[in-house]
């Protein structure tokens, strides 16, 4: 009787357990964009995004801050993006995207990222720094035709907002 009696609570436990993961594994971090720290002291603007694909089993948070001469002529941009997941391998497809994706303007001089997994995130930091950037072989070689060599506090702020990015002026 105590064999039947210690098994049902054991089963109980496992049940009750795994109905307890379950439950958190599907509570996905919101306004991961509140989260970031990047020191926007000097900046001109500072853009945020925050999506929700929760029925995807992800979010995204965004942090972009950009910085500019006196004549609105952006000279670096340095931006932090985190995706939020309980599936691996969506996790492992994000960050094999970004990686490849920064890869390539990476060789443009003045162009630094940084790609980590880490508790059911990839981030992703990434520094532009516009006086080293090779923007003009960067547009050239990549046949980028929706982007302008001579950016300015004004284009990066009507991109940012056609992606869904909300924006401050400092």
């Amino acid at each position: 009787m105590k064999k039947k009696i210690l098994s049902i609570i054991i089963i109980l436990l496992c049940i009750f357990t795994v109905g307890c993961e379950e439950k958190e594994k599907k509570e996905l971090e919101k306004n991961i964009s509140e989260t970031i720290d990047i020191d926007d002291n000097g900046a001109s603007l500072v853009c945020t995004t925050d999506i929700d694909y929760s029925e995807y089993d992800y979010t995204l948070g965004s942090k972009y801050v950009v910085f500019a001469d006196n004549d609105g002529k952006v000279t670096k941009i340095v931006s932090s993006e985190i995706i939020n997941s309980n599936d691996k391998a969506k996790l492992d497809e994000f960050e094999e995207y970004l990686n490849k994706n920064h890869e390539v303007a990476g060789k443009y001089n003045g162009y630094k990222y940084d790609i980590k997994k880490e508790n059911k995130k990839v981030i992703s930091n990434v520094s532009i720094d516009y006086s080293e950037f090779d923007i003009k072989s960067f547009i050239k070689e990549n046949n980028i035709t929706n982007m302008d060599e001579n950016l300015t506090v004004d284009s990066v702020e009507k991109q940012y907002v056609s992606l869904g990015a909300e924006c401050n002026r400092k």
